[in-house]
């Protein structure tokens, strides 16, 4: 495996922020929030994407290094990995797409590694 830092990568497929790309090194945040609210990590635009709930889902890292979870936080449209309804704390892989709430923004989850650069001499 190639040595260097783990970051997550938050692609913007569809909804207002459609071709915009949050990127967070891991060790930021414990947990990366979605929502609407002020305080979410991935934050999305009140008016434009409705669908989104002020804190509508979590990612946070699995027990296994380099693994991921997903969970929606009771949000009124659910939310969507692969089209497919997430219903407690899901495995969340890298290329996976999630969709906040039927007809919501959908997003890719990326894992990058970056790389360390090499000592010099």
């Amino acid at each position: 495996m190639e040595k260097g830092t783990l970051q997550i990568v938050i692609r913007h497929l569809t909804g207002s922020r459609a071709t915009h790309v949050d990127v967070v090194p891991l060790g930021e945040h414990r947990e990366l929030i979605l929502g609407r609210a002020r305080s979410a990590a991935v934050r999305f635009a009140p008016r434009l994407d409705d669908a989104v709930g002020r804190h509508h889902a979590r990612i946070e890292p699995d027990a296994e290094p380099g693994r991921f979870l997903v969970t929606d936080l009771g949000s009124r449209n659910g939310t969507l990995l692969n089209g497919l309804p997430v219903v407690g704390p899901t495995a969340l892989r890298s290329g996976d797409v999630l969709q906040l709430g039927a007809g919501g923004p959908r997003l890719e989850f990326l894992l990058e590694i970056v790389p360390v650069p090499a000592a010099t001499a």
